[in-house]
C-alpha cells in the first residue's frame, strides 16, 4: 500500500431487516476471519446516517458494502465507484433514509473526498423484519467477502487469514 493510505471498510444496513444487513454481516465476517494492517478500519455503519460523514469520508479510500436494488437476481453483486455514483445518483438505489450518495456529497462539501468503491448486493427480502439473511444471501455471503478482499487487494491492502476465531472489536 503506498504510503500507508487510510482505508475504511464500512458495512451498511439494518440487521433486523433480513438481507438489508448483508453489509454489516460481511464486515463482521472480515473482522472474524482476517487480520488487517493498522491503516485499515472496519466499521459497522448500521443504517447509514449523516453522523457517519466524518467516519466514512476522512479516509483516503472507502469501501462500502451494502444491499442495493438493481435488475439482478438475489445475490447479484454490483460494483460502483464514487465518481460514477456522484455523477448519476439514480445508479445506486439505497434502502436507507440517508444514502451513501448523500453522505459522500456532504463529505465533499466539507472537503473530504475519499476514493470510493461500492460493493452492492441484490437482496431477496430487505423490508420485512427478520434477524437472519435469507438462504439466498446466506449462500452469497462468502462471495461478498471474497469480492471485498479483491477490492482491498486492488487498493493495495495486504490481508492475512486469521487462525484464531476470536472476533476483534469493531468500531
Amino acid at each position: 500500500m503506498t504510503h500507508s493510505q487510510s482505508v475504511v471498510v464500512a458495512g451498511i444496513g439494518n440487521t433486523l431487516m433480513q438481507d438489508d444487513g448483508i453489509g454489516v454481516r460481511a464486515v463482521r465476517a472480515l473482522a472474524r476471519d482476517y487480520a488487517f494492517p493498522p491503516q485499515v478500519r472496519l466499521l459497522e455503519g448500521g443504517v447509514l446516517g449523516l453522523q457517519l460523514v466524518y467516519e466514512l469520508c476522512s479516509a483516503e479510500q472507502l469501501l462500502v458494502i451494502d444491499a442495493m436494488r438493481g435488475e439482478g437476481a438475489p445475490g447479484t453483486l454490483y460494483r460502483l465507484d464514487g465518481d460514477s455514483l456522484l455523477k448519476d445518483r439514480r445508479t445506486y438505489i439505497s434502502l436507507h433514509e440517508v444514502s451513501i450518495v448523500e453522505v459522500l456529497s456532504v463529505g465533499e462539501f466539507l472537503g473530504l473526498r475519499p476514493r470510493v468503491r461500492i460493493l452492492g448486493v441484490q437482496p431477496l427480502e430487505a423490508t420485512a423484519f427478520g434477524l437472519e439473511l435469507t438462504p439466498a444471501l446466506q449462500a452469497t455471503l462468502p462471495r461478498v467477502v471474497t469480492a471485498a478482499l479483491q477490492e482491498l487487494e486492488d487498493m493495495g491492502v495486504t490481508v492475512a487469514e486469521q487462525r484464531s476465531y476470536e472476533s476483534p472489536a469493531l468500531s
